[in-house]
């Protein structure tokens, strides 16, 4: 897991602009609302789930509002039997544990089997994207396009999908 200072490193290689937020740590999407109250961006929520036989993972991202159907999320991403990777194998792969996943879990961490997809509603709807930059004690906030310059540089594909 890269650290919030290399996080930081990263942002300012690929030229992307941000904006932190300091608060108290935060395990949920709930709880930092409290802390980022009034600040423009899409509270978004990363989901890392797994087929059945937990050997092809899926990095969904989308707004924090919005719920999704397990069965129907699995129709769309077909994929049977798709469930929520376990707190152990959650550390195990990103380094992190639930409430700070996000993005930043796959830099300096190339997983062939992690297919990376976003909601095509929260791309289209928002200017600034919200998440934790792997420190549940900070909330970052950036110009939505640039989660796709993170990914192009750790060579990871990702699919817009309507959720």
């Amino acid at each position: 897991m890269r650290s919030f200072k290399e996080v930081e490193k990263l942002m300012a290689e690929l030229k992307i602009p941000y904006k932190i937020v300091e608060h108290p740590a935060s395990h949920s999407t709930e709880e930092s609302d409290q802390y980022i109250e009034g600040h423009e961006g899409c509270r978004s929520k990363t989901l890392v789930l797994a087929n059945k036989k937990s050997t092809q993972f899926y990095m969904v991202i989308m707004d924090d509002s919005k719920r999704v159907e397990m069965n129907k999320l699995g129709e769309i991403l077909g994929v049977n039997r798709l469930h929520f990777v376990s707190e152990e194998r959650l550390e195990s792969m990103l380094g992190l544990q639930p409430g700070i996943v996000s993005l930043y879990g796959l830099v300096d961490n190339k997983m062939d089997n992690m297919h990376v997809y976003f909601d095509r509603e929260m791309l289209e709807e928002h200017d600034i994207m919200t998440l934790h930059p792997n420190d549940n004690t900070k909330t970052i906030f950036f110009p939505i396009e640039d989660c796709f310059k993170i990914l192009d540089a750790q060579c990871y594909t990702y699919t817009i999908i309507d959720i």
